[in-house]
């Protein structure tokens, strides 16, 4: 990918693509594993394993007694704006694609009594961008350069407690602790007269937050689901250092600062409801509301503009589960497919994903693996930016 220097405003409008947006989409609750993604991320009413705390923990008693799973991702984005891309230092033409592959997910859930504990592990956010970067050569030397990179995750850990009341209700509680940090880094040099200019910025974040949930059986066919995650504070320490280091007169200027800021997050709600209209086939639907006009940014003291909206973001799905006899036990294959629709929270560019999932799977006594994948592409920003995710799951359940 070719970059070239840009005259445009810096003042342009980012969209998606904020410093502080997460990797693929801002509505990243509730995370998903494998099984609910191929569903079309609908989590509300339908577990497979121990994630289900994330979304719903009123799910959990409707799990085996015991469960122990880890997920894996291979994710991607294509970017136009960010940073100083197309923003006005850095041009390109083009868009932009990164991937990203890793481990995202590790949980268990036991049943003890007439409760349904669950601890997991999560990596709900990731900061990352391609890295974008200019050169100029004079015969083969390079005489000039600008760089820009930034990474970053958000971890979480989700401690859960769910039961049932009769035989038709279940209620569940999370609680959530949250930390991370994100690394963005400018670095110009020029070879004449001869100078290097580094501005490094890091966060380093944490907050706490409580979700739950509750499960409806109206019949054995038909369960409807309402989930929550509360509002909460995503605090940030924030440090910055801007460098400037020239050979002549042996000059090295630094310039350092630090504040304590924070991300105001939003209230989270959502409603889900599945019908098995034969024992093999269940269809499903998730609504979630998130209320990104509460949504706020202090960066270094600073109130940043942030015209965000309300959204509903929706999902779909149906799960087809065909049994089979496999080495002398009963198996079962799942396969899945879906829709999502999920609009990004800024009211400029008004800018939304359509997502189509599928996904299978083995289960077979006690061990389970389950692969989702979902393909989106964005609508009305202008830059046709696609989105993918694939992620795999390893359980074992008795």
């Amino acid at each position: 990918m070719s970059f070239f220097p840009a005259f445009a405003s810096g003042q342009l409008v980012l969209g998606q693509y904020e410093d502080e947006a997460p990797f693929r989409t801002w509505n990243t609750h509730p995370y998903t594993a494998a099984a609910a993604l191929g569903r079309g991320e609908t989590a509300f009413t339908l577990a497979s394993d121990a994630s289900a705390a994330l979304a719903n923990p009123a799910l959990l008693p409707g799990l085996p007694r015991f469960t122990l799973t880890v997920n894996g991702y291979f994710q991607s984005a294509s970017f136009f704006k960010y940073g100083p891309l197309n923003t006005g230092v850095l041009g390109t033409d083009k868009n932009i694609t990164q991937g990203l592959l890793g481990l995202d997910f590790a949980g268990l859930s036991v049943r003890l009594g007439g409760w349904t504990l669950a601890l997991n592990v999560s990596l709900t956010e990731l900061y990352n961008r391609p890295e974008a970067k200019y050169e100029e050569y004079y015969r083969e030397t390079l005489v000039y350069m600008l760089k820009f990179t930034q990474d970053g995750v958000l971890r979480n850990v989700n401690f859960s407690a769910a039961r049932r009341f009769g035989s038709r209700l279940s209620v569940g509680l999370g609680l959530n602790y949250s930390t991370g940090s994100l690394q963005r880094e400018f670095l110009e040099q020029s070879a004449y007269p001869g100078y290097t200019i580094t501005d490094k910025k890091t966060q380093n974040f944490s907050g706490f937050y409580v979700n739950g949930g509750l499960l409806l059986e109206i019949t054995d066919k038909f369960h409807l689901a309402a989930a929550f995650r509360t509002p909460h504070l995503k605090n940030a320490e924030n440090s910055s250092t801007l460098r400037y280091l020239a050979p002549t007169g042996n000059t090295d200027i630094l310039i350092a600062a630090s504040s304590r800021d924070g991300a105001k997050q939003p209230l989270v709600l959502g409603l889900g409801a599945s019908y098995a209209i034969l024992p093999e086939l269940t269809l499903a639907t998730d609504i979630s509301y998130y209320a990104w006009s509460k949504y706020s940014l202090d960066y270094f003291g600073e109130k940043q503009a942030r015209d965000f909206k309300d959204i509903f973001k929706i999902g779909a799905a149906a799960e087809y589960r065909a049994a089979l006899s496999l080495f002398g036990g009963q198996a079962w294959i799942p396969f899945r497919a879906g829709l999502i629709y999920d609009p990004q929270p800024m009211k400029e560019p008004n800018s939304s994903y359509l997502g189509f999932t599928l996904g299978t799977g083995s289960h077979w006594k006690g061990l389970s693996l389950d692969l989702g994948a979902m393909f989106g592409r964005e609508s009305g920003s202008g830059n046709d930016l696609t989105v993918k995710r694939i992620a795999l799951s390893l359980g074992l359940n008795l």
